[in-house]
């Protein structure tokens, strides 16, 4: 009896020791799965907001072989990666082909994912891509990061800052003089000088392309759009085409595409110039913007506030 009732328990205490064993098997099993999963949710976001892409210019392909998608923006002018900032164009390339773009290539081909690029400012619409509702999935990775975007892929061709106009030049302006400067019969634009308080002129050169008109509405915009200085005025012109023809500014943006047009004439490419004369009274600044917005975007659109890089949140999420 003594050695049967030893076996019944040695046999319970066997069997508690087993299921315990196979508890602490599967918290184990599911706790590397599970990090497993966070690692390709991470890898995967960092892949998408920190690479442009394989090639870079993926988005301007319509054929998806051998194609690996990355959301990065590209500076045309340095061709490096802009830190954090993502490329419109490739967010709604990325939107039309979600599954076929990142199942096998950024995420395994075993997993399902949504993408939600929701900017800051309320105002605007959020980005949404992928597989978003998914609440039966027990298993989901949820990865939130702060970024920048272009939403209007708008080109600020021209900024006049009223009181460091001179810092916000391009390199090499100095091989550009005002059109204006030295010709004999026409008004010679000096310098605003804001320090003595002496009106004046603020001149700045710019490049236009035939392609650039064709596809993007030019505005001339002031930051505020309402501004003090009565006697402001505004040229755009050419080298080739000098005009005294000047315009007062307005509270909205003013639509300029059939006056660079007229300044571009039959050539592909022209460097022209915006010439802009306030009061040089430092309470009456204001800065000034020619800038462009793809063709047809909608008056409510053409805001200052899109001409730069939108803060957003990026929110890639996982599931398995």
């Amino acid at each position: 009896m003594d050695l049967m009732l030893a076996l019944i328990i040695i046999t319970v205490v066997l069997g508690v020791s087993a299921d315990a064993m196979d508890v602490a098997g599967w918290k184990i099993q599911d706790y590397s799965y599970a990090n497993s999963l966070e690692r390709i949710t991470i890898g995967a976001a960092d892949m998408l907001i920190k690479n442009p892409g394989s090639p870079e210019n993926w988005e301007e392909s319509g054929d998806f072989r051998g194609i690996t998608p990355g959301l990065a923006e590209v500076d045309p002018v340095t061709m490096e990666v802009r830190p954090n900032t993502l490329s419109v164009r490739k967010i709604n390339s990325l939107k039309e082909s979600y599954d076929e773009l990142m199942r096998g290539r950024v995420i395994p081909p075993y997993c399902k994912s949504s993408l939600t690029i929701s900017p800051v400012d309320q105002s605007m619409e959020p980005v949404t891509m992928g597989e978003l509702n998914l609440s039966s999935s027990t298993d989901a990775i949820v990865v939130n990061r702060s970024v920048l975007c272009n939403f209007f892929n708008t080109t600020t061709l021209v900024f006049i800052d009223a009181m460091k106009y001179n810092s916000s030049l391009p390199e090499n302006s100095y091989e550009y003089k005002c059109p204006h400067h030295g010709i004999e019969g026409k008004s010679d634009h000096l310098n605003v000088d804001y320090v003595n308080k002496k009106p004046g002129w603020t001149c700045y050169p710019f490049k236009v392309t035939r392609s650039m008109l064709n596809s993007t509405d030019f505005y001339v915009m002031t930051d505020p759009d309402e501004i003090s200085d009565s006697s402001a005025l505004w040229i755009i012109d050419c080298p080739e085409n000098i005009t005294e023809d000047a315009h007062f500014f307005s509270n909205s943006p003013i639509l300029v595409n059939d006056m660079v047009g007229e300044c571009l004439g039959n050539r592909t490419t022209a460097v022209l110039w915006l010439h802009v004369f306030s009061c040089g009274s430092p309470e009456k600044t204001f800065n000034t913007y020619l800038a462009g917005f793809p063709k047809d975007t909608p008056m409510e659109m053409v805001k200052t506030q899109y001409l730069n890089p939108q803060p957003c949140y990026f929110i890639f999420r996982l599931y398995a």
